[in-house]
């Protein structure tokens, strides 16, 4: 794969954008999954996800980096990745504890947490494994994504999410392959990642009761 590909595929399917990726599934691309009192809340919900999952993240990132405690935004080394992973950790838990507060005082749905949980579970525990070892975090997200879609479609018989499955799926091929083409990972290193996002994801969202 040409690097400058590999490089967009990268950026494009980076792990912090997925969360926001997946609420925008749930919310445009199988609306009846989730249920939202209005569009407006939607889009709310949707820019709360961006900004917390994705703003905040980088925005603390580039300190680190200003700050020299990080040589780059890619985290190429495994030690570098374990400051960075936890604070995005206790970011992304803050956020699902915000959706939690959100599901008793407006009723929100309580499936939008449970998306949340998983993913912060996923993230939990590529930190703690990012201690011992160096997996892809970006294919540990997609894959998540994969799994967390495929148990919602299982669960909820909402086989619309068929044709999002599909393009996940290819999606994946591509992260997978990029990541291998720039060198960032071994083979061992996305296998691992895919399989702890995948199976993750897909047994919290298809077992867990809400």
């Amino acid at each position: 794969m040409p690097q400058r590909l590999a490089f967009t595929i990268s950026l494009i399917f980076h792990p912090l954008l997925l969360p926001t990726l997946i609420m925008g599934l749930m919310f445009f691309i199988s609306p009846n999954l989730v249920v939202v009192a209005s569009k407006k809340g939607r889009w709310l919900l949707l820019e709360m996800t961006f900004l917390l999952t994705f703003s905040v993240p980088v925005l603390i990132m580039i300190i680190l980096r200003r700050l020299q405690v990080i040589s780059s935004l890619s985290l190429p080394s495994r030690q570098e990745r374990r400051l960075p992973f936890a604070i995005i950790c206790t970011i992304y838990v803050a956020t699902a504890y915000l959706f939690y507060i959100l599901t008793q005082k407006i009723y929100l749905d309580e499936k939008i947490l449970l998306v949340f949980g998983s993913i912060c579970f996923s993230l939990f525990l590529l930190t703690v494994v990012t201690f011992f070892y160096k997996i892809s975090a970006h294919n540990l997200a997609i894959a998540g994504v994969f799994g967390g879609m495929l148990a919602m479609a299982l669960r909820y018989q909402e086989y619309v999410l068929g044709f999002p499955l599909a393009i996940t799926a290819i999606i994946w091929g591509a992260v997978a392959s990029a990541r291998l083409s720039m060198k960032a990972h071994s083979w061992k290193e996305v296998l691992w990642g895919s399989l702890l996002g995948f199976w993750t994801n897909f047994l919290i969202i298809l077992l867990w009761k809400v």
